[in-house]
């Protein structure tokens, strides 16, 4: 059997018809199908998923399709068991609703040339139902609520902590790098219908901390498709929240999972700024709005922050 070049990994929870798109999508890459396998990792569905994933492999017999069924809810679980299960050195993530140029896959894995490299994402462009009328307030600047990603330029370049890191539904990470991390943390992420997210954004940071490279390259593309219901101000109000919540954690784990006044200073500091730039624009609607968004993440993590201090507490006494 020829080694593969990268694993494809889609985690799905309830997505067939969009996950259709993708596999087809998949089917049309440049890198020839050889190169690559494809995992469908099922985390725990009610529809009909497994059916749709049986289909395409009757559908699309080059792709390598594996179907695994992850019983424990949680997109992180879904994830580790992918990681588990593949066979390839490199390890594509992509979501079960973002649909790859043709030319994504080969992007990607061009640029893992430098040895110390442990990490690339590409550009995620969200994609709307064709049709529909968008809200007057919805400007680029919410992008990154639709897992927008596109940091700019034409050339790859290397993203450090002071950038922001790619994200889930498009990124890639050397198996060697993710195992040395210890895997994606099960506590972050989405599972089932929660906002809580960041998985992807801890895991570049830990691989950081042990001397990885994380790159960005523009040349790696995938439309992310938007439903409807994540159009609604009631849905940012609840990411906003999801956010909050995912900062907190995150910080809490670098911080060997414990809580420290620095992070609750850090809390009331983003509070205050973002609130002082929400009284500047008052006249801007999306810019209102989006500040708005901004002092509700800021304070989500820092009520989030007592309800760990809290808890620590209890356990300690």
């Amino acid at each position: 059997m020829t080694p593969k070049l990268a694993s494809v990994i889609i985690p799905t929870y309830n997505r067939p018809d969009k996950l259709t798109l993708v596999l087809e999508a998949l089917s049309k890459q440049s890198l020839t199908p050889d190169k690559y396998e494809t995992l469908v990792v099922d985390n725990n569905s009610r529809d009909n998923t497994k059916e749709t994933v049986q289909q395409c492999i009757q559908r699309f017999p080059g792709l390598n399709i594996r179907y695994l069924f992850e019983e424990k809810q949680g997109l992180n679980f879904a994830r580790n068991l992918g990681v588990q299960q593949a066979q390839a050195d490199i390890l594509v993530f992509l979501d079960d609703d973002a649909i790859p140029e043709t030319s994504w896959l080969q992007a990607l894995l061009s640029v893992y040339g430098d040895p110390k490299t442990g990490c690339v994402g590409g550009k995620i462009t969200p994609g709307f139902p064709e049709g529909t009328r968008l809200p007057r307030w919805l400007s680029p600047i919410f992008n990154g609520y639709f897992s927008g990603f596109n940091p700019g330029g034409n050339q790859n370049k290397e993203l450090t902590e002071n950038n922001y890191f790619p994200y889930g539904a498009n990124i890639s990470f050397k198996k060697e790098a993710i195992v040395s991390a210890g895997l994606f943390n099960p506590k972050l992420d989405r599972c089932g219908g929660n906002l809580v997210s960041g998985g992807e954004t801890e895991m570049c940071l830990k691989i950081r901390r042990l001397g990885w490279k994380i790159f960005y390259t523009p040349h790696a593309t995938v439309l992310h498709l938007i439903s409807p219901n994540r159009l609604t101000r009631k849905y940012f109000v609840d990411h906003a929240k999801g956010e909050g919540i995912t900062m907190a954690l995150i910080d809490r784990s670098l911080c060997n999972n414990t809580v420290t006044y620095q992070q609750a200073s850090h809390y009331l500091h983003g509070v205050v700024k973002y609130g002082r730039m929400l009284l500047s624009t008052m006249r801007e609607e999306d810019k209102r709005f989006y500040y708005y968004l901004r002092v509700r993440v800021y304070l989500a993590a820092l009520l989030y922050w007592v309800r760990l201090l809290v808890s620590g507490s209890r356990q300690g006494n």
